[in-house]
């Protein structure tokens, strides 16, 4: 196509469509599944540390949400 021939519009943009399409239907339906795996996992969380012994925690705060025994200005109860 030499220069001046184009005329705007006159493209054929079909596979532009078709992907752009592929594109935006895995983006949606990959969002919906990572949403629904993220709530399927705040349901059906369990804690890795067993409550009553709050000195299994790694850090001074365990998954209880309380201060591990002996930690540093940890309260007593």
């Amino acid at each position: 196509m030499a220069e001046g021939e184009y005329v705007q519009g006159t493209m054929d943009i079909s596979e532009q469509r078709a992907t752009f399409n592929l594109f935006y239907n895995l983006t949606k339906w990959g969002t919906v599944l990572v949403i629904a795996v993220v709530v399927l996992l705040a349901l059906t969380r369990t804690n890795a540390v067993d409550c009553s012994k709050a000195d299994q925690a790694a850090a001074h705060i365990n998954a209880c949400g309380k201060l591990a025994q002996g930690a540093e200005g940890a309260e007593q109860e």
